[in-house]
This record gives structure tokens, C-alpha cells and sequence, in this order.
């Protein structure tokens, strides 16, 4: 099989560097893999392409992948979460109060819990099931499967929200020209993912260099959490959605700058936070590199 840019289809790349590997995949890694970066759409991946089996990558993605978080950062996750709801709700043209929701890759269930206290008809789909418990209603419709082996109603939902879901798929084209044909026209999709091209990965690149690991990729990390197998620049992620002909309603380039405040003034993450990650990602925000994309998209009309 041809190997190739999983969006474009291009053979033409450059070689990013070497991916770290966790003692999870080290047990079925079985050959040298690269990070490189598309020569045409600017796409990075993974090369040659992963062959993991189902029983593999739920390995990977068990319960232990949603990390511990403290009470103001729930609490902060949770507003950002129903301002993104309030956002998509302004521009769904549908105006019946009870919409249908479709949560791809839905995690712990926080958007199912957030549409379904919205009085939408809520349905999560995942490959693992990593709900809390109050996600876990008889009200709540939950899938566990793949979504491209999954049959769900075409022309259905009004707001399918896919949040840190795109970087993790091998067939991101594919993908999301499904998620796309279960959309109802005037619906919305949310689609969140990390910008490889950010003036934070920069950085640690300077620090593998210093610390003698220059031959480790700072873009993606397919073996190691949160075990990124694709990802975007501004570039790459225009193409990607144009090819599929999606409309860009919102987009913006945002971060995360006080999370250190969800950790103890007496741990390590906390200075790390405040003395390295917060200027790093202040100033990514100044030149338009912050670390993340987000677009709220409907049909090309």
C-alpha cells in the first residue's frame, strides 16, 4: 500500500523526526515509525500508517487517559463548554427548542450532559466508555463503537460537536465527510484541534535540541498520551475543510494560559505553569501561534 498523506494523498514529505514511545504501545510498536509533514497540503502524520487493532487502541485510550483535574478547572472546562453550546445555538438554523446532538468521541460525557440539560435529544459515540456516571442516564443514547463502522441517520442532528477527536483518527477525511452527511442542513459542527505550528512546540523543540534529543519529533505523539496520529497548521486545516466543503461560520486560535492555577503553589506543575508555559503561550497569542483551533462549520451552500 502506497504510503501517503492521509488527506491529500500526496507521496511527497519531509521528515519531522522520531515520535516517543510510552510503555503502553512499546508492546505492540513493532516497526520504526516517523513523523513528516505533507510537502503539498502541509498535513503531519504518521509514516508508515499505524495498523493497531481495535483490542491495541483501546489499550491505549483506557480510563487512566482522562487525567485528575481540580475543582476550578472542572469548573472553568464546564463554562467554555456552554459558551461553545450558546456559540453553535446562535448559528443553527433550526429554532425548534428540542435539537438533536451528536457527540463524537464523547469521552467522560460532558457534552451529553450539557445537551441533555438543555432539553436537546442527546447521543455519544466512542470507541471506549469513559463516561461518568450521571452521563450514563436511560435519557442519554450511547454508541460504542467506531464511528465509520457505526449506522447512524443521515440528514439527522443539528450540532455534532468533535472536540479533540480529528488528531486521533488515522482516516481524517473519511472521517469527517461522514460527519458532515449526518449533519441537517442549517446545523452546525464543532471541531477542535491542537496547531502543530505553535510557538510552544517550537520551543520544546529548542529544548530536545539542548538536552540532546534533536532527533524527537515536537509534532504529534502517536505512542505516548495523548497519542496524536495526524495534525494541523493554519494551512493544513484549511485545505482539509475546504476539500470537504465545509463552511467556516467561527474560527479562532486560542489557549490556555492559567490552568497552572488548577494545580498546588507547592507542586512542580504549578512554577513549570507559571514561569515556562504561561509567557511561552502569551506570546503564541501575540503572533497568532497558540496552541489551539477551533471552527464552528455547516454545509457549503
Amino acid at each position: 500500500m502506497k504510503d501517503c498523506c492521509p488527506v491529500c494523498n500526496s507521496d511527497k514529505k519531509k521528515e519531522i523526526g522520531l515520535p516517543k514511545i510510552n510503555l503502553i504501545s512499546k508492546r505492540f510498536v513493532d516497526k520504526e515509525f516517523k513523523i513528516v509533514q505533507c510537502n503539498n497540503c502541509e498535513l503531519y502524520y504518521v509514516s508508515p500508517k499505524i495498523d493497531f487493532n481495535s483490542s491495541q487502541w483501546n489499550q491505549l485510550y483506557n480510563s487512566e487517559y482522562f487525567s485528575n483535574q481540580s475543582n476550578w478547572l472542572l469548573e472553568k472546562r464546564k463554562k467554555e463548554l456552554a459558551k461553545r453550546f450558546d456559540t453553535a445555538r446562535s448559528l443553527i438554523e433550526n429554532q425548534n427548542q428540542k435539537l438533536k446532538y451528536l457527540d463524537v468521541g464523547a469521552g467522560e460525557g460532558k457534552g451529553l450532559l450539557e445537551a441533555h440539560g438543555r432539553g436537546w435529544e442527546a447521543t455519544g459515540i466512542d470507541i471506549v466508555d469513559n463516561r461518568l456516571q450521571d452521563a450514563k442516564l436511560s435519557e442519554i443514547k450511547f454508541i460504542k463503537s467506531n464511528l465509520l463502522e457505526c449506522d447512524l441517520p443521515e440528514n439527522h442532528f443539528d450540532f455534532i460537536y468533535v472536540d479533540s477527536v480529528i488528531e486521533h483518527v488515522l482516516n481524517p477525511f473519511e472521517y469527517l465527510s461522514k460527519i458532515k452527511k449526518l449533519l441537517r442542513k442549517g446545523g452546525v459542527i464543532y471541531i477542535g484541534v491542537p496547531n502543530e505550528d505553535c510557538l510552544f512546540n517550537s520551543v520544546r523543540k529548542l529544548v530536545f535540541v539542548l538536552t540532546g534529543k534533536k532527533n524527537e519529533s515536537e509534532k504529534l505523539k502517536p505512542f505516548d498520551s495523548p497519542y496524536h496520529v495526524i495534525g494541523f497548521n493554519d494551512s493544513s486545516l484549511k485545505y482539509f475543510l475546504d476539500k470537504i466543503e465545509l463552511r467556516v461560520l467561527k474560527k479562532r486560535n486560542f489557549g490556555r494560559k492559567f490552568d497552572f492555577l488548577s494545580y498546588s503553589p507547592k507542586s512542580k506543575s504549578f512554577w513549570i505553569g507559571i514561569f515556562f508555559l504561561f509567557p511561552v503561550e502569551y506570546i503564541g497569542q501575540l503572533i497568532q501561534r497558540d496552541i489551539y483551533f477551533e471552527a464552528y462549520l455547516s454545509w457549503n451552500n
